[in-house]
């Protein structure tokens, strides 16, 4: 059974409204779209989370999660200060295929961006990315040394979906990561492009013992978001 290791918060800062930016000391070795479980036990003695976050970034020294303020747990953590003590358990899961000297796209709903960063970085060529948010924009300023172009949708100002935005059969190759329904829109709406897409799910344990966030593929086979995945070819999960 793998252990939580002990980490400090070196930053948790505001990026927009609801959305946090936090880097904790303790790199995990990661690849892009894999994930780790977040834990801390403060606040009257009794454990606070154990929840999982996408890797946002990872260098030599640190390894970054962005995060959206929702309910008690992240309501939380963004009163975390410099040197606040957390635990953390990864890296988890099944990440990205990297490849290379392909037509490549990046596909992002919201909070799904997060792990979509990362990426960006490690592929070895530039890419054209397509953002799309539900009321503002956030981070996507982040991304434009790594990427060809931005396209960005808001769905109260353009009255569309970032899936509306983009033809995906002008690629080869498109990684996707937001809400499952613009997931499987997006994987609908191909007819060409190989598509990886990093699945959602509610997990309690991260490691594929608790099956909490099991899921039926397109075979109706049960598969664990957390071991199997996160990131499917969209073919396994949406035939």
């Amino acid at each position: 059974m793998p252990a939580y290791k002990s980490t400090k918060v070196i930053e948790n800062r505001q990026i927009a409204s609801d959305i946090y930016f936090m880097k904790l000391d303790r790199p995990l070795g990661s690849k892009p779209g894999q994930f780790f479980m977040l834990r801390s036990e403060d606040f009257r003695g009794k454990p606070l989370l154990s929840r999982p976050f996408g890797v946002c970034d990872e260098d030599k020294e640190s390894i970054s999660l962005l995060y959206q303020v929702k309910g008690e747990g992240t309501g939380l953590m963004k009163t975390f200060k410099k040197g606040k003590e957390v635990k953390v358990l990864g890296p988890l899961g099944r990440g990205f295929t990297l490849k290379e000297d392909k037509k490549i796209a990046i596909v992002g709903g919201g909070i799904g961006l997060a792990p979509l960063f990362f990426l960006a970085k490690k592929l070895k060529t530039q890419v054209d990315l397509y953002l799309g948010f539900s009321d503002y924009e956030y981070f996507s300023d982040y991304f434009k040394p790594y990427v060809n172009k931005v396209l960005v949708t808001i769905d109260k100002i353009d009255k569309k979906f970032i899936t509306d935005a983009i033809n995906p059969d002008d690629y080869d190759y498109i990684y996707a990561c937001g809400p499952n329904p613009m997931l499987y829109s997006l994987s609908k709406k191909t007819k060409k492009a190989r598509v990886e897409v990093s699945m959602e799910a509610h997990m309690a344990c991260g490691i594929g013992a608790c099956l909490g966030c099991t899921i039926r593929n397109a075979k109706g086979d049960f598969v664990r978001v957390c071991k199997d995945g996160p990131v499917f070819d969209s073919r396994e999960v949406f035939g």
